[in-house]
């Protein structure tokens, strides 16, 4: 079923992020209360300026506006990096799905493609939940560039073996991402 519906979520979601989350990232920020929640991408509880429930879908559940250690680090904090953070980061609960055990998730393909350091090309397709992922990764030439494309929902974690243990619930985010990415072997 959703394989069926996902074409019709890609443009409701491409529509919603470019047309409407975009240009709010100004506003929401002004929206925004300190609330407890999760921070540091589901890592720990703290407080932090999050938006109204009713926004929740431009709200990102694991972090709150301030973004995740990284970002923080490299952008600080207040209005403008909250910005950033909600352009980074457009529509990020839009369509997102709280999985939780057992998974059964399996995968075709190779589950160890990658981009960027130590880039592998190849595809991988992931289900679980009734959800997919399919990840493709092509480098471009012999550049030191390729092209990535990710759909449908980001589970492929449930099938690394690296991420031990699996979160419970998992979170599991609409993607709709064909892009240009590194690749550097």
């Amino acid at each position: 079923m959703m394989y069926l519906l996902y074409p019709a979520l890609a443009l409701v979601n491409f529509l919603f992020s470019y047309l409407i989350a975009y240009p709010l990232a100004f506003v929401l920020p002004l929206l925004a209360t300190q609330q407890m929640g999760w921070c540091d991408n589901q890592s720990y509880q703290g407080y932090g300026p999050r938006l109204p429930n009713w926004l929740n879908w431009f709200m990102t559940p694991d972090n709150s506006l301030d973004g995740d250690a990284t970002f923080k680090l490299i952008n600080g904090t207040g209005y403008w990096a909250q910005v950033k953070w909600l352009r980074r980061n457009p529509a990020y609960s839009f369509c997102l799905v709280w999985l939780t055990p057992p998974y059964n998730a399996t995968f075709s393909g190779d589950n160890t493609i990658k981009d960027n350091q130590g880039a592998k090309e190849g595809w991988c397709l992931v289900k679980a939940g009734g959800l997919f992922q399919l990840t493709y990764v092509k480098r471009i030439f012999s550049t030191d560039t390729c092209l990535y494309c990710n759909f449908g929902w980001n589970i492929r974690a449930l099938v690394d073996n690296n991420v031990n243990p699996k979160p419970n619930p998992y979170q599991a985010t609409f993607v709709f991402s064909p892009r240009r990415s590194g690749f550097l072997p």
